[in-house]
């Protein structure tokens, strides 16, 4: 699978957010920013399913793990059809993210969301 999809329903996912407010507008906006801004790394765990490294000495903290929380759990409500792409795309960003969580935990730091 290519990541260009992937990518593309993770953006139409936070555009769809905006303007609800609260913790998953801010957890599917910092996650495709994080993910755009790892799009490298992101683009062999999806195509190569080449595990991700982390980059920076960051541990993950609370924001990191509510966010990604969140995002559990917005694919869990999806996941009766595992072939949906919707279910698909947040399932690849909640694994990547799972396995880069000091990195994304740095990116909401600078973010000024840490």
């Amino acid at each position: 699978m290519k990541h260009e999809p992937v990518l593309a329903k993770l953006n139409e996912l936070r555009k769809d957010a905006q303007g609800e407010g609260g913790v998953e507008e801010k957890a599917l906006y910092h996650m495709f920013c994080f993910i755009s801004y790892e799009v490298g790394p992101f683009a062999d765990f999806v195509e190569k399913e080449m595990a991700p490294s982390e980059k920076k000495d960051t541990a993950a903290g609370p924001r990191a793990g509510e966010y990604l929380g969140v995002l559990t759990e917005l694919r869990d409500e999806v996941a009766d059809d595992p072939g949906d792409m919707e279910f698909i795309a947040l399932d690849r960003a909640v694994a990547f993210i799972s396995q880069t969580s000091g990195d994304f935990q740095a990116y909401l730091d600078e973010a000024g969301e840490g």
